[in-house]
């Protein structure tokens, strides 16, 4: 079977400013990091980085929830975009970390357990 490249870009808005990450799996994998303050480093992953996020990548499940109630005092502290590419797939969810509280049956799990992931990959973070 041919192994393809996958793409993954997480992007995270929060009340102090904007974290971009790009991830590139193949046979160079890497990932790359810009913020706010246009600070951009990169660096190659490990292989078993990449095998981690293989895994999380597979374990992704579409989010269904119920939509939240109308409330002026719910007001999203950060909300996220995750995009995940490859030559067979394309998978986009957003969400914020409202609806990741207000989900009763965890419905977010693996898509914030998959951005936990490629944040916590930014080493210098």
């Amino acid at each position: 079977m041919k192994n393809y490249p996958i793409a993954l870009e997480l992007t995270v808005w929060f009340d102090l400013g904007l974290n971009q990450y790009e991830v590139v799996i193949d046979g160079a994998s890497k990932i790359s990091i810009k913020r706010t303050d246009d600070v951009l480093h990169s660096r190659e992953l490990t292989p078993s980085e990449v095998e981690i996020l293989i895994h999380a990548i597979e374990a992704v499940k579409v989010p269904i929830t119920d939509e939240l109630e109308a409330n002026p005092s719910n007001k999203a502290s950060s909300s996220y975009e995750l995009i995940i590419e490859s030559a067979h797939f394309s998978l986009e969810f957003n969400w914020e970390n409202l609806d990741v509280e207000a989900s009763r049956l965890n419905a977010f799990e693996s898509v914030v357990k998959l951005a936990s992931l490629v944040q916590s990959l930014d080493l210098d973070h």
